[in-house]
């Protein structure tokens, strides 16, 4: 038997026993942006459950370059957004990305799927999405574009405002996104309390908020309320006292007698003492000499020891709280401060790039996508720039293996008003291409044709002469005929998005839309159209490749001898209902079999 047979064998003895299929509750809006906030920016909207909700992702619409990783955080209000926005401890957390979420790209939906799922039961919300590390995309409210509905929940947008909970919010605005959700069957842990922080003795009040489908209720709980390991309470809403400065972390587990126990935890819940609680921070600044740096302690909490990695290799460097060190090399360096004080301590990390220089014949390489942080507090000038009053330019390069347009932009990644320009040729007989200033507000956005085996220099700067720190946003729109073609249908009413179109040096995303289960994205060389099932479930090819993850993202290689050739995606839902059923050991679902064309 072949190793593909065995494969396929395999997961057809995998394939699921008798389920009811379960609908979703998914609820969209739209992706028709014609407007946007700032990056770290919140959208608000109303959210009226109608049945038990089980989210567990969210898809949104950010112009943010497509592959910058991307995260969530979501928060709710008893009733209504509105007049609320402004009244930041109204709002309690529910949720937080787990840490995969990326951009797809304008006007596309970017996947962020949440660390644990958030349970809603029958009511009505004010939702606050607040972005991390994107920035929202979002359409002016109309009145008739602002209801969505289906048979779980009723959506009324909207606002938006350009940090977390500001006052006098941007209205009316409809988030553009979806919400991922099933109905909430089984049991899910949850739980609040009367106060997460607060001077000691801090005495806190817990409520359970866990939700089960037995008709019986919640039968028992368990509560860790100090992060001990040790069960402190079996009350349905205890109460404790912390009475030494820290952090704690709080776990709950319920039981129902029918389905399996159910455990959360919220990790630093509780801040006993918050105001000796030490929160690591710090600055960077260019020293006196090359090479050299200054590091500033900014840390909340008034540590009393500092621990610096300053060279990314794991062995402390300094225990100073403002060290200078210098460096052997130009290059990126992750930086990692530990501070701490008798109640405990915290760690941060921050990526640093050296420069040996700030002329042509130094620059930096840049590749796709969204760059490390810089700064031209340093630099000097090298020459007149033909735009902006140009100054304090730092260098770059480029080398093109493709055809197509190369874009580079600061926009939502820059902290003061900057200028850009390309260059073609060598360092001392540079060509210039294109120079640029305030496209996207004050910051700047360039684009030029670009041929294969070709160096392409490029300078950051400020508008007559600003400094600051900043991250260049890197993107290659390339030619080409690719196509993406489903060959064969999923079942369980799961597909598979794609975006970018199959050309080379394109990047292409390839997404499960919705995950009920486990999801596994399967790459293969060759079309098989094997049944799993008698419910017409298919694997639809020889999978060479099978990835634990509900989405994939890659760059295609310039390799001229790609074109024409095909490589077939499938998604596949271990533990969802609706696909496979009766006669099978483990239920799941496929989707259809998409055929990438590379052009």
């Amino acid at each position: 038997m072949t190793s593909s047979a065995r494969v396929l064998s395999a997961l057809a003895a995998l394939a699921c026993l008798s389920a009811t299929a379960s609908a979703q509750c998914n609820l969209q809006t739209l992706y028709a942006t014609d407007n946007g906030g700032s990056v770290g920016g919140a959208v608000y909207f109303d959210l009226n459950v109608t049945t038990g909700v089980r989210i567990t992702a969210f898809n949104v619409n950010t112009t943010i370059a497509a592959s910058t990783p991307i995260g969530l955080q979501v928060y709710t209000i008893p009733g209504t957004w509105v007049n609320q926005t402004g009244n930041p401890a109204a709002w309690t957390q529910v949720g937080q990305d787990n840490g995969t979420g990326v951009a797809a790209g304008s006007n596309l939906p970017s996947l962020i799927p949440l660390l644990n799922p958030v349970v809603l039961t029958p009511g009505q919300y004010g939702i606050a999405l607040v972005a991390g590390a994107f920035n929202h995309s979002y359409t002016n409210g109309t009145g008739a574009n602002q209801v969505y509905s289906n048979s779980c929940m009723t959506l009324t947008a909207g606002g938006a405002t350009n940090a977390p909970f500001q006052a006098g919010p941007f209205t009316p605005r409809v988030w553009n996104g979806e919400i991922i959700a099933s109905p909430a069957a089984g049991l899910f842990a949850d739980f609040s309390a009367s106060t997460t922080s607060g001077a000691t003795p801090l005495n806190v009040n817990f409520t359970d908020a866990s939700f089960t489908s037995a008709p019986g209720g919640i039968t028992s709980w368990a509560w860790d309320l100090n992060g001990d390991g040790i069960v402190d309470s079996n009350a349905p809403a205890p109460s404790f006292t912390y009475s030494t400065c820290g952090y704690y972390d709080v776990t709950l587990t319920v039981n129902d007698g029918v389905n399996p126990a159910s455990t959360i935890t919220k990790s630093d819940y509780i801040a006993a003492d918050p105001q000796l609680l030490v929160v690591p921070s710090f600055t960077v600044a260019s020293g006196a000499v090359p090479l050299s740096y200054v590091f500033t302690d900014t840390s909340t909490g008034s540590p009393s020891s500092w621990s610096w990695d300053l060279d990314g290799d794991n062995v402390p460097d300094s225990a100073q709280q403002n060290p200078t060190w210098t460096y052997n090399a130009a290059g990126t360096y992750t930086v990692t401060l530990t501070a701490s004080n008798a109640c405990g301590g915290g760690t941060v990390r921050q990526q640093l790039n050296v420069i040996g220089g700030d002329e042509c014949g130094s620059a930096v390489a840049l590749a796709l996508g969204t760059s490390p942080v810089y700064s031209n507090a340093q630099a000097t000038t090298s020459f007149a720039w033909p735009c902006a009053a140009g100054g304090n330019d730092l260098w770059f390069y480029y080398d093109s293996t493709c055809s197509g347009t190369l874009e580079i932009n600061t926009c939502g990644v820059a902290a003061f008003d900057t200028a850009l320009e390309a260059f073609s040729g060598p360092c001392g007989a540079q060509t210039s291409l294109v120079c640029n200033d305030d496209n996207c507000g004050l910051q700047s956005r360039i684009s030029f044709p670009v041929a294969p085996a070709q160096r392409y220099y490029i300078r950051a700067g400020g508008y007559n002469g600003a400094r600051g720190t900043f991250q260049l946003n890197v993107i290659l729109s390339s030619s080409g005929n690719g196509s993406f073609t489903s060959l064969f249908a999923g079942c369980g009413g799961s597909t598979l998005a794609t975006t970018g179109q199959p050309n080379l040096g394109a990047t292409v995303s390839f997404t499960i839309n919705p995950v009920q289960g486990l999801p596994f994205l399967m790459i293969g060389s060759v079309p098989l159209g094997v049944p799993l099932c008698a419910q017409g479930c298919l694997i639809g090819h020889n999978m060479d490749v099978v990835l634990p993850a509900p989405s994939f993202t890659a760059t295609i290689p310039c390799w001229s001898f790609l074109v024409g050739g095909s490589v077939y995606f499938q998604g596949l839902d271990l533990g969802a209902n609706g696909g496979c059923t009766a006669g099978n050991p483990v239920q799941l679902v496929t989707t259809d079999t998409v055929r990438a064309t590379i052009g």
